[in-house]
């Protein structure tokens, strides 16, 4: 959460970053 708020100045592509190894990681435990 620390280095969210610290990537504040550009969250879009920070969000976009951890949506993309939560979809990773999800599809890893899936199957």
């Amino acid at each position: 959460i620390l280095y969210f708020l610290e990537k504040g100045a550009q969250p879009t592509g920070t969000v976009y970053d951890i949506l993309r190894k939560a979809e990773f990681f999800k599809e890893r435990t899936s199957s």
